[in-house]
Formats: structure tokens, C-alpha cells, sequence
């Protein structure tokens, strides 16, 4: 993005659209995905991840790059959620349900480790041949998969809600959530973390530049913080429920890597990484364990507005405080987010959930 002339404030937009779109279309992409076939969902995801490559590749301003922003959001939407129900209604069709942690964290995690490959593949490609084609490869590999999904069966234990008003879809979702205490609390760390997060997705190109990283490394860097998030997918199920009692580790690492204004802080970025990648997984877990098929997409969609919903003004004040003053100070503002939680925590969070997780 810098080298198409895109300032920090620039970034800060970019990220606030991608929000934006997530915040507009989240709910709906996940009742679609309820409602029709989640395999045409996830084509029309991944069709709208390859257009947005081309786009993105191409573009010489923010403008153009805003456009391909958009349908990469329209990607983010149509599969968040969907790939999660799918993969628990074909474990039920399977009667493997109850180890929807371990499949669901091998899987993603075999996600977060081709990204961590692309990533360092993506550094050495930017620098022979030059940022574009990372995202022209992109496009290639988008046709396959698109492919691969197209000849995929759908699983039969799916229950489609034709007659489901959108409504009524998102109110039944929600009293799912609000009906348990456990449910609740864990969909608030799920918003809470999925925020944090996100800083550290959209803006560690930010970070890196900071630290002094060129293009190489910065791969590596990327690849790191990928391969962090594999390695909790894998051991989430090895730890299992018991790992929600330690939920404050996240935040604490995350609050660390704020810290420091050196190379001293990416281990605690790694360690944030880590942390939020086995919490995640089991969270979702046991929410995918207490949620109605029909309503299954629907649920962690409306997860994610929430989270980008809050977002969007955070994101315009995160590009500001990085361009005005550092990025470390915009995470270390961001941070003050995580000891909010930690105090929920204490207070409520922590004896809700050591009593339901034995």
C-alpha cells in the first residue's frame, strides 16, 4: 500500500471499509449461507477473493484499491461462518461432532500454515518481481480452490430455513447466545479477542515497518505470527475445554507486546497470536455444541458484526494515532481494551465459566 503512495491515515480508511462491509453484509452472508447451499456460498466467496486479487493488483490509488478492499470483504463475509458449519454438520453427519475442535483446529490450522508459506513466499516475490504479483497468484489459486468447492458434496444434516424470515433468523441466533451464561460470556471473548486480533492482521504491516523490517523479512515476520496461530489450532483439542479458565493469558501477552518499541515485543506478539488461536478454537467450540443447525452460520456471523461494528470508528482512530503520534501507541490504546476484559473476568467471567468447564 506505501508503495502505491498510501499514508497510515490511508490504512486506517482501508481498514475502516473492509469493516464496513463486514458490518453490512456479516449477518446476511451468514443467513444466506443458513437459508441456500453453504457450498454455493463458499464459490461465491472464493470467486469474489479472485476478482478482488486482479483488482487489487492493478490498482495506482486508494480508490481503485478501496474497490478490490470491498470484495475482499464480500470473501471474508461469505466465509466466516459458513466454513464452520459446514464443517461441524458434516462431523455430525459423520457422528464425530464431539471432536469438532480437533478437526476444526487441524483444518484451520492446515489455513494458517499455507498463509505463513505465502507469506514468506509473498516477501521474495514482492522483491524480484514486485508487490503486484502476490496478489496476481492469489487470483490463480482462488480459480483452484473454486474448483476443488464446486466438486464438494453437501452434507445432508444441514436443515435449510426457506421460510425463515431474516429476522426472525437473527432473533432465534441471538437467544441462542443470550440463553446460556457460559454461551455469553464466551461470545463476549470471542468480540473482545476478535478485535485485538484484527489490529494485529490489519495493521502489522504497520508494526513491522516500525521495527525497521524490509520486504524479506518482513515474510518471515508474517510468516511467524501465522505459523503461531497453526501451532494453537493444533494443541487447542490436546488442552481442550480447560484452556477458557486461562482466557487473561491472551490480553496479558497482547498488553506485553505494546511495550516494548523493539524486536524485545514480537515474542509477545507471537505469544498473543498463540494464546488467541487455542482460546478461539475452543470457544467456538462449545458454541458450535449449543447451537441449532439451522441457526449455525448465523450465529458466528453475528459474532463478527459485532466485533467489526465496533471496529470501524476503531480503525479511523488506530490509522490516525499511527500516522500523528506511532503504531505503538495506537496498540497500546488498544490495549486498554484488553485490561477492561481482564477486570470483566475477575469480576464474573472467570466463576461463570470454571463451573461449567470441569
Amino acid at each position: 500500500m506505501q508503495e502505491i503512495g498510501i499514508t497510515p491515515v490511508g490504512v486506517g480508511v482501508n481498514a475502516a471499509v473492509l469493516l464496513v462491509i463486514t458490518v453490512i453484509f456479516d449477518i446476511p452472508s451468514g443467513v444466506l449461507a443458513d437459508k441456500w447451499k453453504r457450498k454455493y456460498t463458499l464459490m461465491l466467496a472464493l470467486a469474489s477473493l479472485g476478482i478482488s486479487s486482479v483488482i487489487l493488483g492493478v490498482s495506482n490509488n486508494l480508490v481503485v484499491y478501496l474497490l478490490g478492499t470491498i470484495l475482499y470483504g464480500a470473501y471474508l463475509v461469505l466465509t466466516s461462518g459458513t466454513f464452520q458449519a459446514i464443517m461441524y454438520d458434516t462431523l455430525h453427519e459423520l457422528g464425530l461432532q464431539k471432536k469438532y475442535d480437533r478437526y476444526q483446529g487441524r483444518t484451520y490450522a492446515s489455513f494458517l500454515f499455507g498463509v505463513a508459506i505465502s507469506s514468506l513466499a509473498g516477501g521474495y516475490i514482492s522483491e524480484e518481481f514486485g508487490f503486484r504479483w502476490a496478489y496476481y497468484l492469489t487470483a490463480i489459486f482462488s480459480i483452484i480452490a473454486f474448483t476443488t468447492i464446486w466438486s464438494m458434496k453437501e452434507p445432508k444434516f444441514h436443515k435449510l430455513e426457506t421460510d425463515s424470515k431474516l429476522i426472525h433468523h437473527i432473533k432465534l441466533s441471538t437467544k441462542s447466545l443470550l440463553g446460556s451464561k457460559i454461551l455469553f460470556h464466551l461470545a463476549l471473548f470471542i468480540v473482545v479477542a476478535g478485535m485485538l486480533r484484527s489490529t494485529m492482521n490489519e495493521y502489522a504491516g504497520l508494526y513491522y515497518i516500525a521495527l525497521g523490517l524490509t520486504a524479506v523479512p518482513t515474510g518471515y515476520a508474517n510468516a511467524a505470527k501465522w505459523l503461531s496461530g497453526t501451532l494453537g489450532q493444533v494443541i487447542a483439542e490436546k488442552i481442550g475445554r480447560v484452556a477458557l479458565r486461562f482466557i487473561p493469558l491472551f490480553f496479558l501477552a497482547f498488553i506485553g507486546f505494546t511495550l516494548f518499541e523493539s524486536l524485545w515485543g514480537l515474542p509477545f506478539f507471537y505469544l498473543a497470536v498463540f494464546f488467541q488461536s487455542i482460546l478461539s478454537n475452543q470457544a467456538e467450540a462449545e458454541i458450535q455444541e449449543n447451537t441449532p443447525s439451522e441457526v449455525r452460520a448465523t450465529t458466528l456471523s453475528i459474532l463478527g458484526f459485532l466485533t467489526n461494528i465496533i471496529l470501524v470508528p476503531l480503525s479511523l482512530l488506530f490509522g490516525w494515532i499511527t500516522q500523528e503520534i506511532s503504531v505503538y501507541r495506537a496498540y497500546q490504546v488498544f490495549a486498554t481494551i484488553g485490561l477492561v476484559y481482564i477486570v470483566i473476568w475477575f469480576v464474573q467471567g472467570r466463576r461463570k465459566i470454571r463451573k461449567t468447564i470441569t
